[in-house]
């Protein structure tokens, strides 16, 4: 069982016999509804290519929407990438009757062959963002990037975004965001964390735990327990600031990351129709662009990485 399984909920006993991912569509708002619009935005590219596509699910699960790929798009190919092993266990079962489906149970920086396009579904707060020089790499000029994920509510000010839109690299120092090249190697040096930092961090988490207690109370509310005690689980997690496989950034600065990592954003949806302090869900469309910053800190890893 690797480091990152033991880590949440995957390698706790109470969770090896359930299915996560479908649960999850059951007990947990905007999830299913995030699947068919991934799925239209698919075939969509499908059919304006004219061909069939390469498509890899980037943290799938269980598999459920790569099936649904699968269904809807039974020539194109496409790859459910799923390192935990009960849920890629799930995902073989789930997608055996799918002759061009398949699962790659290695990390997805492991995945050499050319895509066209790569999904993140949900999986983007739990992966170290140098993931996103490799998908940038992967998919060319031509491909595109489809990321979907369920972010802490829009927890970012005026002034933040200013600061953010001046920074042409940020990263998070044990789960504190730093923006610009002085702000990391103060922390590397000294573990410095700019009281600006703090502040965004404490406010991350207020605007977090509003979050999680709907969520939790919709799992309740429809009697779906297994969700309900997954959830609490990730929010504990979530609270912990410096813990690295579960750390939901809001939209404005995962936007950002993707911007100085050398992508353009081409389309923005919104799942669910609620207040803007309880909404998580965004999918958005990237394709390669300019990279402002050559997407590296010197050392091999891509910007934002955690």
């Amino acid at each position: 069982m690797s480091t990152e399984e033991t880590a949440t909920i995957y390698g706790r006993e109470e969770f090896k016999r359930v299915d996560v991912g479908a649960a999850m569509r059951d007990g947990h708002p905007d999830i299913s509804d995030g699947d068919q619009l991934i799925v239209d935005l698919v075939a969509k590219k499908r059919e304006t290519a004219g061909r069939p596509l390469t498509v890899i699910d980037v943290g799938s699960g269980s598999g459920v929407l790569s099936e649904l790929l699968a269904q809807r798009l039974p020539d194109c190919r496409v790859i459910a990438n799923e390192i935990a092993a009960n849920p890629a266990r799930q995902a073989r079962e789930r997608l055996a009757g799918h002759p061009n489906a398949e699962v790659f149970p290695d990390s997805f920086v492991d995945w050499r062959e050319p895509l066209d396009i790569i999904i993140s579904w949900g999986s983007h707060h739990h992966l170290p963002h140098s993931h996103l020089q490799h998908a940038r790499e992967l998919l060319g000029e031509s491909g595109s990037f489809i990321l979907g994920d369920e972010f802490c509510p829009e927890y970012c000010t005026d002034e933040d975004v200013r600061r953010l839109k001046g920074a042409e690299v940020i990263e998070l120092g044990g789960g504190y965001l730093l923006a610009g090249h002085d702000e990391i190697e103060a922390y590397a040096k000294d573990a410095a964390v700019p009281e600006w930092s703090r502040v965004l961090e404490d406010r991350r988490r207020r605007t977090l735990w509003n979050w999680y207690k709907f969520v939790i109370d919709y799992a309740i509310e429809r009697d779906h327990w297994p969700v309900a005690i997954a959830e609490m689980q990730i929010t504990k997690d979530d609270m912990v600031t410096a813990f690295e496989e579960e750390h939901k950034l809001s939209p404005l600065i995962v936007e950002h990351e993707l911007a100085v990592n050398g992508f353009e954003q081409i389309s923005k949806h919104v799942i669910g129709d609620r207040p803007a302090e309880l909404q998580s869900f965004f999918i958005y469309e990237f394709v390669p662009g300019n990279d402002r910053s050559n997407g590296s800190n010197g050392d091999g890893r891509g910007n934002g990485g955690h």
